[in-house]
């Protein structure tokens, strides 16, 4: 013979593990049952309560962070709508127990009036604890958001060293690529002006075949410590080709930088002949622009052609020079 009273009791003892709360919510008037209240909430003893009552009293245990959105979750504005479109909806926060520690829980509010219906007239609203699932969950978050902070961390440094010239430091032509868009954009929306710069170091053939490569790459390294220590504050730094250099940024338009950089550059280069003790200098040829950027100007290569006119008409002077001296 079955025993119905057995199966409730069971029923209900399920429930119960399940459930912290369950509450039935008359849909006119908003008044609320306790059907089952297994729990120690604070200030909730009541077993007929208005539904505002209710929630009022919850709000004292409620985590202050989750606040807005419980108040918002139980606005009878807002539920009754959620569940003429669907069957439950759900918010989870944390509630403060007996032992003054807050704990996650999952509030349910579900239609009660249909089976499986986005219709109805009454409402449960069920409380349950979630806070060993959600402290796991929150765990398992947090371990994902390290790795991919990690994998972000990781691919952005390589990313940067694959932008870098092995040799100097400097960017290489994919770095120009990224840099030249950013001054390009600075410029366009800042009214600062374009400067660009294009460097040569002097003789690096004759270095190599006389003095061998490795006088050659020391003198490239060279320029470049220059170029680093005279360039304007923010310009990047370009290893073009073997030997060759080029600087772009964008600066504010009083800027004496640009003026300067010749001197600071021949100064540093003189500094380093002094400090060693081979038979022959390093020097090198620049030219330079600094001016506004143009309407729909999308890349630097006009700029960078009129640089180079300039740099190679310092270097058939200084040739024309070294010549004479000859």
């Amino acid at each position: 013979m079955i025993n119905i009273d057995k199966i409730r009791q069971n029923v209900g003892n399920a429930i119960r593990s399940l459930y912290q709360l369950i509450l039935m919510v008359n849909e006119q008037t908003y008044e609320c049952y306790v059907i089952d209240y297994n729990c120690e909430l604070r200030n909730l003893s009541d077993e007929m309560h208005s539904f505002d009552g209710f929630c009022d009293d919850l709000y004292i245990n409620i985590h202050p962070e989750d606040r807005e959105g419980f108040v918002r979750f139980t606005d009878p504005d807002y539920f009754p709508g959620e569940l003429a479109r669907k069957v439950y909806t759900s918010y989870e926060c944390r509630i403060r127990q007996a032992d003054s520690r807050y704990y996650w829980s999952e509030i349910t509010f579900c239609n009660a009036t249909k089976e499986d219906s986005a219709q109805g007239h009454d409402y449960l609203f069920m409380l349950r604890d979630i806070h060993e699932w959600k402290m796991r969950k929150l765990r398992e978050e947090a371990e994902h958001r390290a790795l991919i902070k990690k994998l972000e961390d990781e691919y952005a440094a390589l990313y940067e060293e694959s932008m870098h010239d092995a040799q100097t430091g400097c960017y290489n032509r994919k770095g120009l690529k990224y840099h030249s868009d950013i001054v390009l954009e600075e410029a366009r929306t800042s009214g600062k002006y374009l400067f660009v710069c294009v460097a040569d170091l002097n003789g690096l053939k004759y270095l190599n075949d006389t003095y061998g490569h490795c006088e050659g790459d020391k003198a490239i390294d060279a320029v470049c410590k220059a170029l680093s220590k005279a360039a304007p504050k923010g310009a990047v730094i370009v290893r073009t080709g073997g030997d060759e250099f080029l600087l772009i940024g964008a600066l504010d338009k009083q800027s004496k930088e640009p003026m300067e950089m010749g001197a600071k550059i021949d100064a540093e280069l003189e500094a380093y002949n002094r400090e060693q003790s081979s038979s022959h200098l390093v020097g090198a040829s620049y030219g330079w622009v600094f001016e506004p950027i143009k309407e729909h100007m999308v890349s630097l290569d006009e700029y960078i052609e009129k640089a180079d006119a300039k740099m190679y008409e310092m270097k058939v002077q200084r040739d024309k020079y070294r010549r004479d001296l000859l």
